[in-house]
C-alpha cells in the first residue's frame, strides 16, 4: 500500500468570495535558493524573485482549491522589480505540496510547479514561465488552514464523505443534574481482584469495582469514591475501598506536566450514570435556561453537550453526529447533516461552539475541518531509533477483519494484522513488519494491498490511514490522516467513529478470560479540534476530579473500545494518562496526538534541512532590519485582522438590521389584517343581531307596556325612544339603529 491507495474521501474546496490572502497575510519562511537565485529580502507580500537578469514581482496568493496534500493558487505576477508601473500585470497558476507545518494548524507549500502564466490576457512566452518556475523552484512558505479554506465551500458532498460509515442508533439518557457516564461494554464481566474477595468489571475502561456484598464501587477522579447497590444508578459519595483491594489494581500512572490544581471551590459530587450499551449523555445543571443566540435558535447554557432550540425540536450533538427530538425527554432521533437548520450556520463564532459548526455544512468551521482531516501528516523514522513497543496480554489471540483473509490482534497494546504469512504492527503511525506475532520487528517499506480492504465496522479500518510514503537505507517515512484516530468524513462534516457498534471478543488469559472491546462510535464525550484535525475525549462537561477515572492497566494496556489503537479510546491514546490527572488542556492534547509523538525525528529530512537553512540565513541578517521587519509584518496581520473583524461587524449589524425591519414590517402587516378581521366580525356580529331583532319583534311579554313600547319603537323606527327617553334593552346603547349595518332595514318593522 503506497500513498497512491489512500483512501478515496478526497474533496475539492473551491474559492466562493475575496481573496483569502487580503484578509489573513501569509507568512514568507526563506529556504535554501536554489542555483541561480537570490533570498528573499522581505517575509511580506509582495515579494520580489529573480531567475538571472529577470525579475518578477509575486503578489499575496489566493487559494483556489485544496485536497489535504495539494494545494492550487494563483498569484498577481508583474513584470519586474516593481520600479515599472507600466509593466505588464498578469497572473501565475501554481501547484504545491502542502504539508503540516512546526505548530497545529500550520501549513507549509513548497515544491511549487507554474502550470501557466499569463499577461494581459495573452499566454506568455515559454521561456518566461520556466523563468518564474526557476525563480520560486526552492522556495517554500508557511500558512495556516485557516488562511487557505477561509470563505471556501465544499463543492463535492458525496466525494466528501467517508465510504461505509455506519448508523447504528445509540440510547439516550437526558439528566436534569451534572452527571458522569460509565459506559461498559454489554453486560458486566467480574473479574476477581486476587485475594480480596472484590471484583472488578472488565468489559470497561473505568474503575468499577463490585464489593463482596454485591454492591458496586465507581471512582471520579483520582479519589472521589461512589457506591450504590445497584449498578445502573443510586450512587453516593463513599470511603474508598480497603487499601489491598487498591493495591491490587495497580499504580496511577503520574502525568506528564506539573499536575492538575485543585478547583478552587469544590464542587458535589455529580450523579452517576452506568449503561451497557452505547450511549449519548445529555444532562442540564437544573431545568433547562434557554437563551437566544441566533434568529429562530437557544441555546441551553447550563447543559452538556450542546443543547439547541429551533421551533418545536430539540437539537444536541453526539460524536459530531446531529440528534434531534420533539421533546427533551422523548425519543431522539439522527438527522443528516443536510437537512439540519440552516439557521445554526449562524450560530456565534469562538470556541463554545466551534465542534458544533464544524457538523453544519459550508460553514467555514466545517470546511477547516474537513481539510484539517484530509490532511496527510509525515514521520520520518531512522532505522537506528525506530523500535516497536507492542506487548501481549497473554498469548496471542486473533479476530477476522470482516470476510477478508486477514486477523487482527485483541490482545496486543498496538494492532498487530496477519497478511499473506507475516505480521505487521501499527504503533503511533509506524508500520513494523515480523515474521512472527512477537517479533523481532523491523521498519514496514510496502503494506500488503489487502490492508485498504478493511472494512469500517473492523478494528483494522483506523489503520487503512496510515501509508509508507518512502523509504531509503537510514528511514522510513510514514503519512497518516485522522481517520487512523477514528475522524471520519461525513456530507462535508466530520465525525467520530464509523458508526457501527460490535460485542466485545473473548480471550483467554492467565486462566481465565478476559474481553476485547470492538470500536465504538458512542459512548465518550468526544469533541472536535479544528488545530489538530481530530476529535478527543473531553470529561462529559464535568471538572476532572469528578471524570471517571481510567483503570490502570488500560493505561498500560490499553483499551481500544473508542476508536483503534489503545491510546484512542477511553484513555485518549498511547502514553495517555487518565484525565483527572491532567495539567491543563494544553496538557490534554499533548497526550495523545502525534504532534507530540515519540518519535524524535518526526519531521521530514526536507523540512529539517528547511529549518536548519533558515537559521543560518537569519543569523546571519541585520539584527535591526530583522526587528522592523517583524514589526511591520505584524502591524499588517493586526491591521489585516482589524479590517477583516470590521468588516464582518458590519455584515453582522447590516444581517440585524434587515432582520429587524422585516420583522418590525410583519409585525405591522400582521396588526393590520387583525384589525381588519375584527372589525369584519365586530361588523358581522351586529348584523346577525339586526337579522334576529327583526325576526323575532319585541322580546316583552306579548300585550305588557313594556311590549307596546317596543312594538311602536319600531314602527316608528327608534322615535318612541327618542321622544320619551325609552332605552330599549335589544339595541346597544338602549337606542334604536345603534350601529346599525349598512343596506340593512331596521329592525322589527312589520312585527307583530
Amino acid at each position: 500500500m503506497s500513498a497512491s491507495s489512500a483512501r478515496p474521501a478526497v474533496v475539492a474546496l473551491a474559492l466562493a468570495g475575496a481573496l483569502v490572502a487580503a484578509l489573513v497575510p501569509t507568512v514568507v519562511r526563506a529556504q535554501v535558493p536554489a542555483p541561480g537565485t537570490a533570498s528573499p529580502a522581505s517575509t511580506a507580500w509582495p515579494q520580489v524573485v529573480r531567475d538571472g537578469d529577470r525579475a518578477f514581482t509575486v503578489f499575496a496568493p489566493c487559494f483556489v482549491s485544496y485536497d489535504g496534500a495539494n494545494a492550487l493558487i494563483e498569484q498577481a505576477v508583474v513584470r519586474g522589480d516593481g520600479a515599472n508601473r507600466a509593466a505588464g500585470a498578469g497572473r501565475a497558476t501554481i501547484a504545491a505540496a502542502a504539508v503540516p507545518g512546526a505548530g497545529a494548524g500550520e501549513l507549509e507549500l513548497n515544491g511549487f510547479v507554474v502550470q501557466s502564466l499569463s499577461f494581459d490576457e495573452a499566454a506568455a512566452p515559454e521561456d518566461e514561465r520556466a523563468s518564474l518556475q526557476r525563480a520560486i523552484g526552492g522556495r517554500a512558505f508557511a500558512t495556516t488552514r485557516r488562511a487557505v479554506t477561509h470563505d471556501m465551500v465544499i463543492t463535492n458532498l458525496r466525494g466528501a464523505s467517508t465510504d461505509g460509515l455506519g448508523d447504528d442508533a445509540p440510547a439516550f439518557r437526558v439528566e436534569r443534574r451534572r452527571t458522569a457516564l460509565v459506559t461498559l461494554d454489554g453486560q458486566p464481566r467480574a473479574v476477581p481482584v486476587a485475594g480480596t474477595g472484590w471484583n472488578r468489571i472488565g468489559n470497561t475502561p473505568f474503575v468499577v469495582l463490585q464489593a463482596p456484598d454485591g454492591s458496586f464501587r465507581v471512582r471520579l477522579g483520582p479519589a472521589r469514591w461512589m457506591a450504590s447497590g445497584t449498578l445502573a444508578d443510586g450512587y453516593a459519595p463513599c470511603d474508598a475501598p480497603p487499601a489491598d483491594v487498591l493495591a491490587a489494581l495497580g499504580p496511577q500512572p503520574v502525568a506528564a506536566g506539573t499536575g492538575m490544581a485543585p478547583a478552587a471551590t469544590p464542587k458535589p459530587a455529580p450523579a452517576v450514570v452506568v449503561v451497557t450499551e452505547p450511549t449519548v449523555l445529555v444532562w442540564t445543571d437544573g431545568d433547562p435556561q434557554p437563551v437566544p443566540v441566533a434568529t429562530g435558535v437557544e441555546w441551553v447554557p447550563n447543559a452538556h453537550p450542546v443543547l439547541l432550540r429551533a421551533g418545536d425540536a430539540w437539537w444536541t450533538l453526539g460524536s459530531g453526529r446531529w440528534f434531534r427530538a420533539s421533546a427533551l425527554d422523548g425519543a431522539w432521533a439522527r438527522v443528516a447533516p443536510a437537512d439540519v437548520p440552516a439557521a445554526f450556520a449562524m450560530l456565534p463564532s469562538g470556541s463554545t461552539f466551534a465542534a458544533a459548526k464544524a457538523s453544519v455544512p459550508h460553514t467555514p468551521e466545517a470546511v477547516n475541518a474537513v481539510a484539517s482531516t484530509l490532511e496527510r501528516r509525515a514521520i520520518t523514522v531512522s532505522r537506528s531509533d525506530a523500535y516497536c513497543s507492542t506487548r501481549w496480554n497473554g498469548e496471542p489471540a486473533w479476530q477476522p477483519v470482516g470476510t477478508t483473509p486477514m486477523r487482527i490482534s485483541v490482545n496486543a497494546s498496538q494492532p498487530v494484522l496477519e497478511s499473506g504469512g507475516r505480521w505487521y504492527c501499527c504503533d503511533n503511525a509506524v508500520w513494523f513488519t515480523a515474521a512472527a506475532p512477537t517479533g523481532p520487528w523491523d521498519l514496514c517499506e510496502a503494506l500488503p494491498d489487502e490492508i485498504d480492504t478493511a472494512p469500517p465496522g473492523s478494528a483494522a479500518f483506523p489503520l487503512t490511514f496510515v501509508d509508507v510514503l518512502a523509504s531509503d537505507d537510514r528511514s522510513v517515512t510514514f503519512a497518516w490522516t485522522p481517520g487512523y484516530f477514528g475522524t471520519y468524513v461525513d456530507a462535508g462534516t466530520v465525525v467520530f467513529g464509523s458508526g457501527w457498534a460490535a460485542p466485545p471478543v473473548p480471550y483467554a488469559v492467565g486462566g481465565g478470560t478476559a474481553w476485547a472491546p470492538q470500536p465504538q462510535t458512542f459512548g465518550m464525550d468526544a469533541s472536535f479540534d479544528a488545530d489538530t484535525g481530530t476529535f478527543a475525549a473531553g470529561s462529559f462537561g464535568l471538572d476532572a476530579s469528578d471524570a471517571p477515572a481510567i483503570q490502570p492497566q488500560v493505561l498500560v494496556g490499553g483499551w481500544p473500545g473508542w476508536g483503534w489503537c489503545p491510546g484512542w479510546t477511553s484513555a485518549f491514546a498511547w502514553g495517555s494518562v487518565d484525565p483527572a490527572w491532567r495539567a491543563s488542556w494544553d496538557e490534554r492534547w499533548r497526550t495523545w496526538n502525534p504532534y507530540w509523538n515519540r518519535w524524535a525525528n518526526a519531521r521530514t529530512a526536507a523540512q529539517r534541512a528547511r529549518d536548519e537553512a533558515d537559521a543560518r540565513e537569519l543569523a546571519a541578517r541585520d539584527r535591526t532590519a530583522d526587528a522592523e521587519a517583524a514589526r511591520a509584518a505584524e502591524d499588517a496581520r493586526m491591521q489585516a485582522a482589524a479590517d477583516e473583524a470590521a468588516w464582518r461587524e458590519r455584515l453582522r449589524a447590516q444581517g440585524e438590521e434587515a432582520a429587524r425591519a422585516d420583522r418590525e414590517q410583519d409585525m405591522a402587516r400582521a396588526a393590520q389584517l387583525a384589525d381588519a378581521r375584527d372589525a369584519r366580525a365586530r361588523a358581522q356580529a351586529d348584523a346577525d343581531r339586526w337579522d334576529r331583532l327583526a325576526r323575532s319583534g319585541p322580546s316583552a311579554p306579548r300585550g305588557s307596556m313594556a311590549w307596546w313600547y317596543q312594538f311602536y319603537n319600531d314602527q316608528s323606527h327608534g322615535y318612541l325612544g327618542r321622544a320619551t327617553g325609552y332605552r330599549d334593552p335589544r339595541y346597544p346603547g338602549g337606542a334604536w339603529g345603534a350601529r346599525a349595518v349598512p343596506g340593512r332595514s331596521a329592525p322589527g318593522a312589520g312585527a307583530r
